[in-house]
């Protein structure tokens, strides 16, 4: 009881303080708050600690990159969280292992990839684009490097590693699978920035971009996929690491 009463006030206050540092929109915010919510009453303590972990470690690298201070908006925010949100309902429905270590993998993924974009981004110097195989502007999606690849491993393991930590039911497999899941993410966020994410026009500075709005205007839709916007390319990465831990759960079980 104290507990709960504890964890919802630590949540309240986290949520109030990023939304003053205008980390999140108002509508993130509550999103985000909803998203907390389900998690915790559908995974208890495991799923709602890498939750955690991934909306604080996540905020706290952005904040690297000072000249950036984007609001994320709710849409970000269930593009990230969403697929946890699945696979912690199927959890809830049918009470798998698998299930809730998939909710922890598809977080896992999310927090790995985030950690990549902004280590890479700060540290790792111009990436390496894997489809025109030319280096590139820090940010671009589709881009590797070496220091951004490093930070996808932290951050997968931080996530399997707190659980790992917390948990009685999860054990060494699904640290193992989490860590799997992570990289298997990042993989697909990277082959799809590359090869399918839309790429936009901005008719105000005559540059290509990711963004829907840019300088103030919306912009022009130049090629990629029309719909595969940065938002699903993260919930398509998300739902694959979650994905990938199922698969390898149902493995195991199949294999006795």
């Amino acid at each position: 009881m104290w507990g709960e009463t504890a964890l919802g006030l630590v949540f309240a206050l986290f949520l109030l303080t990023i939304w003053q540092k205008r980390s999140l929109t108002l509508f993130g915010t509550m999103s985000a708050g909803v998203l907390g919510t389900l998690i915790y009453v559908w995974t208890s303590w495991p799923g709602t600690a890498a939750l955690l972990i991934f909306f604080i470690s996540s905020t706290a690298l952005s904040r690297l990159n000072r000249q950036e201070k984007v609001q994320r908006d709710s849409w970000q925010v269930w593009a990230n969280g969403g697929p946890m949100l699945l696979f912690a309902a199927l959890y809830s429905a049918v009470p798998w292992e698998g299930f809730l270590a998939a909710a922890v993998g598809a977080v896992a993924a999310s927090n790995a990839d985030t950690w990549a974009s902004e280590i890479g981004r700060r540290f790792g110097g111009r990436p390496f684009h894997i489809r025109s195989r030319k280096q590139t502007e820090n940010g671009w999606s589709g881009a590797v490097s070496t220091v951004g690849t490093l930070g996808a491993c932290g951050g997968a393991a931080l996530i399997g590693g707190a659980v790992f930590y917390l948990s009685e039911e999860l054990g060494m497999f699904m640290l193992v699978s989490v860590c799997i899941a992570g990289a298997g993410g990042c993989f697909i966020d990277t082959f799809l920035g590359a090869y399918a994410e839309r790429i936009n026009w901005c008719s105000e500075c005559k540059s290509y971009t990711e963004a829907e709005v840019h300088h103030g205007r919306k912009t022009i839709y130049a090629s990629g996929v029309s719909w595969m916007t940065n938002n699903a390319v993260n919930a398509l990465s998300s739902f694959g690491g979650g994905m990938i831990v199922t698969a390898l759960y149902a493995a195991l079980l199949f294999s006795f």
